[in-house]
């Protein structure tokens, strides 16, 4: 693997080029704050970015007003709908999905029995999402406003603390927090298979073209095609 950057990271999202990411800084004065950055995957180079940018790549054309109405703007995971609508998702499980205008349309508190829901990966008009204190995987659906299917849980080991999810094609894949692995499921037949490991906890996965990387606590890598 390649590490790409090494920093305190808070959050990451993928773009078109490469990503985008804050991470924390200290101000001369001593004092903490957070910096933005861009990946320039074809250029390899990193550029400081001011929070606009960042904004608009997560939240869409309406990041001002969607930004205004969060607040914490970092903490939650968002996808942008194909509506041009934005949902987000914070860890405790609370939901907001807003309308092209950047008005609230919905919210909800998602849990899975008794569990906070979190982590988002858009599948036409429902989402995949990660419930680490039931070991398991469930796609929930806005417009029934329920959980429609699960994988994993229960008596089984197939996953460990889930923590976040990615959606590639016919795949997710499922970064497990308690032993360090990658784990994908087959949206053709569900069945779930080892991917990678790490030795050190995994936060996050993700592609950018052909290109995949992740997140762990030293960093941002690129995996290498000899790390498959």
């Amino acid at each position: 693997m390649l590490r790409i950057v090494k920093a305190q990271l808070l959050d990451v999202v993928p773009l078109e080029i490469g990503f985008i990411y804050a991470q924390r800084a200290k101000l001369p004065n001593g004092q903490e704050t957070v910096a933005f950055f861009v990946y320039d995957q074809d250029g390899d180079r990193t550029l400081p970015v001011k929070i606009k940018m960042y904004l608009e790549a997560k939240f869409g054309l309406q990041y001002r007003e969607i930004a205004k109405k969060l607040g914490n703007n970092i903490a939650c995971d968002a996808a942008v709908l194909k509506s041009n609508g934005v949902v987000t998702l914070f860890d405790d499980g609370n939901m907001n999905i807003f309308d092209s205008d950047g008005a609230i349309a919905m919210q909800e508190k998602l849990v899975y029995q008794n569990c906070p829901i979190r982590s988002l990966a858009m599948d036409g008009n429902c989402f995949w999402c990660v419930v680490p204190d039931r070991n398991s995987i469930v796609k929930f659906s806005p417009i029934e406003k329920r959980v429609m299917l699960r994988i994993g849980g229960g008596a089984s080991v197939a996953f460990r603390r889930p923590v976040s999810i990615f959606k590639h094609e016919d795949k997710l894949y499922v970064c497990n927090e308690y032993n360090n692995e990658i784990r994908t499921i087959s949206l053709n037949d569900y069945s779930v298979k080892d991917y990678l490991s790490f030795n050190e906890p995994i936060k996050k996965y993700f592609r950018v073209g052909f290109m995949e990387y992740v997140v762990l606590e030293s960093g941002i890598y690129c995996i290498e095609p000899k790390d498959k």
